[in-house]
C-alpha cells in the first residue's frame, strides 16, 4: 500500500462529520481538525505505520458497545437493541483512507458482478427501487407478457454480526486483493474486546469472537465483498429469472428501437435482498442457492420474516422444495403469499403486485388514523416518551 501523503490526510480528516459521540479515549474528530505542526505529524507517521505493517496499535482493539433501543419494549433482550460499536477516531480515519481507495478501483474496474446497488461510489437506493416497481409494472399492464412473477423478500439477522473472517479473507483472495491489504482488513477484526455502556456504569471487558464492528466505516463494503459471490452465482447460474424488458434508440429520424430483455434474478441493496424469478422452480433454485451460501458463511436468514409475492396464487400457503445438498439441512420453505391488493415495503417504499395507486390511499389512511390514536390525550405523554424513543432511534 501505497503510504498516505500529507494532503491526503488532511483531507481524509477535515471530511469526518463533527458531533458524534467520542471514542474510548475521548478524542474527537474536532480535536483531530484542529491538530498541526509535529501532532499533526505524529498523527500521519502512526497512519503510515499501520499500512506498512498491515496492523494497528493494540489499544485501538479495545472498544465501547452502545446498545441503541429499537422503538419497542425493551423486555431485557439484546436483540431489542441495535448496537453501535465506539472506536478510536484515528483508527476511523486510517480505516477510511484505506476505504476510499479500495472502493474507487473496484468501482472503476468494475470488479464486483453481484449487482449490490450499496458500498460503492455512487450507490443509490435509486435504481433498485425502479427496477422493482418497473418488473411490477410490465407483469401487470404488459399483455404480451407471459412470464409469471415471483418475489421472495428475504431476511437477514444481524448481518454484520455473522461475518465469519475465515470466510471474510477467502472473498478478499477471491477479488485478487494484496495480501498486505487483506492482513490489514483481517487484523480489524482479531484479538479485540469489548464493554458495553450501561446505566451503572461500563461492563467488564470480554473477547469478541466473530463480526465486524457496525461503526466501522469499512464494515458496509466488507459485507457488499462478503455477499459478492452469492450474488454473482445468482446472476449467472439461476434458472428462470425475470426478463425486463427494455428498449434502447438507434434513430431519431425516423424513430427506430432495438428490444432487449434483461435477465434479473435478485434485487439486492446491501443486506436488504429481494430474488425473482419467473416460476416457482426459479424462486426454488434462488432459495436453493442462498441456504447453501447462508449455511457455509454461517449466515443467519430469519425465514419466518421472508415476504412471498406471486402473480398466480394468493393469500394461499405454497410450499418451496429446496434441491438436495449436504448444507441444507430443511429441504422445504412453507411461506404465505400476499394478497393481490397487500403492500410490502422495499428500501423505505411500499409496492403493491397489483400497481394500483389505490393501496397508496388506503395505507396512508390507515396510517393517520394510526397515528391520530397514538396521540390521543388518554395516553398523551405515555406516547410522547414513545416519540421520543423512535426519534432517537432514527437520528442515530
Amino acid at each position: 500500500m501505497s503510504p498516505i501523503l500529507d494532503v491526503e490526510w488532511k483531507n481524509i480528516i477535515n471530511s469526518m462529520p463533527n458531533n458524534k459521540a467520542s471514542d474510548p479515549s475521548m478524542i474527537s474528530y474536532k480535536m483531530l481538525k484542529h491538530l498541526t505542526g509535529e501532532a499533526f505529524n505524529l498523527s500521519l507517521v502512526l497512519a503510515n505505520a499501520c499500512l506498512i505493517h498491515g496492523d494497528i496499535p493494540a489499544d485501538w482493539r479495545e472498544a465501547l458497545v452502545y446498545p441503541i433501543p429499537k422503538p419497542h419494549k425493551f423486555d431485557a433482550q439484546l436483540k431489542n437493541t441495535r448496537p453501535i460499536t465506539l472506536l478510536e477516531t484515528v483508527r476511523k480515519c486510517v480505516v477510511k483512507v484505506v476505504t476510499t481507495r479500495l472502493s474507487i478501483i473496484l468501482a472503476d474496474n468494475q470488479i464486483l458482478q453481484g449487482g449490490n446497488f450499496a458500498g460503492l461510489p455512487g450507490g443509490s437506493t435509486d435504481i433498485p427501487i425502479k427496477m422493482l416497481d418497473a418488473i411490477i409494472h410490465q407483469r401487470r399492464f404488459d399483455k404480451t407478457d407471459d412470464q409469471e412473477l415471483w418475489i421472495v423478500s428475504q431476511d437477514i439477522s444481524k448481518a454484520f454480526d455473522s461475518i465469519d473472517l475465515n470466510m471474510l479473507k477467502l472473498a478478499l483472495i477471491r477479488l485478487h486483493i494484496p495480501p498486505l491489504l487483506i492482513k490489514f482488513i483481517i487484523n480489524l477484526f482479531t484479538r479485540r474486546n469489548n464493554k458495553i455502556i450501561t446505566h451503572y456504569g461500563d461492563t467488564s471487558g470480554y473477547r469478541v469472537r466473530i463480526d465486524i464492528d457496525q461503526g466501522e466505516i469499512i464494515s458496509p463494503l466488507l459485507w457488499v465483498i462478503y455477499l459478492d459471490p452469492l450474488l454473482t452465482t445468482l446472476n449467472r447460474e439461476a434458472c428462470d429469472p425475470f426478463l425486463l424488458k427494455f428498449s434502447a434508440l438507434l434513430d431519431y429520424s425516423p424513430i427506430e428501437y432495438e428490444q432487449h430483455n434483461f435477465p434479473v434474478s435478485h434485487i439486492t441493496f446491501m443486506d436488504d435482498s429481494t430474488l425473482i424469478a419467473s416460476s416457482k422452480r426459479g424462486i426454488e433454485d434462488h432459495l436453493s442457492i442462498t441456504a447453501e451460501f447462508y449455511t457455509l458463511n454461517n449466515t443467519q436468514a430469519n425465514s419466518a420474516k421472508y415476504i412471498l409475492l406471486s402473480s398466480e396464487q394468493f393469500s394461499q400457503t405454497i410450499v418451496f422444495d429446496l434441491f438436495p445438498s449436504p448444507l441444507i439441512q430443511t429441504c422445504t420453505l412453507t411461506l404465505k403469499a400476499l394478497a393481490l391488493s397487500k403492500s410490502f415495503r422495499f428500501l423505505g417504499v411500499w409496492f403493491c403486485l397489483s400497481a394500483s395507486s389505490r393501496f397508496v390511499h388506503d395505507q396512508s389512511t390507515s396510517m393517520v388514523k394510526d397515528m391520530a390514536a397514538l396521540l390521543s390525550p388518554k395516553n398523551f405523554w405515555h406516547n410522547m416518551w414513545l416519540i421520543f424513543i423512535t426519534l432517537s432511534y432514527f437520528q442515530g
